[in-house]
């Protein structure tokens, strides 16, 4: 099976605080570090190094940020086809505080430019032995169309709504398995009650549900019953990229039984 990982790619920004600036205050960061990112290629990455045969199909810019991110998918164990578009590299500005909260901002100019065309040209070889991941930066189009084509081939699908830039109701038959945070819950379902929430997206035709909620552990969510797995105790340094890393790691444990 190849997991087919369909998303934005970014130079990320990252500044440590020693905690989150309030509204209108400025803080002067401790550290600053550049590296390569965003949740397509974080979750591609991550699925890879679990052992999963991986494709990432993503935008870069002609710039030194898109060339970078060339390089290192070219080090990495999957396969990547970044497509150059007539802009720059997308970019994450990460505000990580001492406790390892954070604030993300993100630009989806790269991102909104990749066409389900572009896709599906990239992919032609997909069938209904793979599996499709997807996140929220792309655009609604793109991700509903390349949706609706994995069903059509019979792929099996995961959507990670993070961000969360439109409205899901037209999507949810054609997403099998959901990883989102609770505050992504509340958000696409309207309810503020965990289980009525997932009772709902469910109802929706979604069949596997994951609900992370962070120092609480995480919720799943099937026909086959519910069950919620606690977090480790560990020292907090920076949770950016920590659902992405889940995302991945989850997709992959299930490849490998």
């Amino acid at each position: 099976m190849t997991l087919f990982v369909v998303g934005n790619v970014t130079e990320d920004v990252v500044l440590g605080l020693p905690r989150l600036p309030g509204p209108g205050e400025t803080l002067i960061a401790d550290s600053h570090i550049s590296d390569i990112g965003g949740k397509g290629f974080n979750q591609a990455l991550i699925a890879a190094r679990c052992g999963m045969m991986v494709r990432l199909i993503g935008t870069i810019g002609r710039d030194a940020a898109g060339k970078r991110a060339s390089l290192l998918a070219a080090k990495e164990a999957f396969d990547a086809t970044l497509i150059e578009y007539d802009g720059p590299t997308d970019q994450s500005f990460i505000a990580v505080a001492q406790d390892g909260e954070n604030h993300i901002i993100s630009t989806a100019f790269a991102a909104s430019a990749l066409t389900a065309h572009d896709v599906i040209a990239c992919a032609a070889d997909a069938s209904a032995t793979d599996a499709l991941l997807m996140q929220g930066n792309l655009s609604a189009d793109t991700t509903s169309t390349l949706l609706a084509w994995a069903r059509r081939i019979g792929m099996r699908t995961t959507m990670n709504p993070s961000p969360i830039r439109w409205d899901y109701h037209e999507l949810w038959p054609f997403i099998d398995r959901l990883i989102l945070n609770q505050p992504e819950l509340v958000a696409l379902s309207g309810l503020a009650d965990l289980n009525a929430g997932i009772d709902k997206l469910r109802g929706f035709g979604v069949a596997e549900i994951i609900v992370t909620q962070g120092a609480e552990g995480a919720i799943r969510v099937a026909d086959d019953g519910r069950d919620h797995v606690p977090s480790l105790r560990v020292p907090v340094i920076d949770t950016a990229g920590a659902g992405d890393t889940y995302c991945g790691m989850y997709v992959a444990a299930i490849d490998r039984g």
